[in-house]
């Protein structure tokens, strides 16, 4: 099997999502500052939908809260919601983009919205 190195003056897009053991909640990172702190034992449901031009759309709803997550091959971030495992979630900023590889997940927007 052949090894490939990385090239350390290659730059790389920054994560969207940490997936780790189970974690009690779940931390998302807004582009303003705001950072917001949502019980995984408050999740209701999630709901994953195909947009238009392979965008896919993350919904998210908590007992107090309703997530809604934009971006590309989001399955991963699903399945580990579904696993309590995301620890945080943020999205990669724009001049990013471009460096994401095709087959990876990422986000391009959050919103958070109060339901109570």
């Amino acid at each position: 099997m052949k090894r490939t190195s990385i090239d350390p003056t290659t730059p790389t897009a920054p994560v969207c999502w940490q997936r780790e053991s189970p974690s009690a909640c779940l931390r998302i990172e807004l582009e303003c500052g705001e950072i917001h702190l949502l019980p995984y034992n408050h999740l209701i449901s999630a709901r994953l939908t195909l947009g238009t031009g392979g965008t896919e759309s993350l919904q998210i709803t908590f007992s107090a809260y309703e997530v809604q997550i934009e971006g590309h091959n989001l399955r991963d971030l699903l399945l580990g919601i579904q696993d309590f495992a995301i620890k945080w979630i943020r999205t990669v900023p724009e001049r990013y983009r471009s460096l994401v590889p095709t087959r990876e997940g990422f986000v391009t927007t959050i919103q958070v919205v109060s339901v109570a």
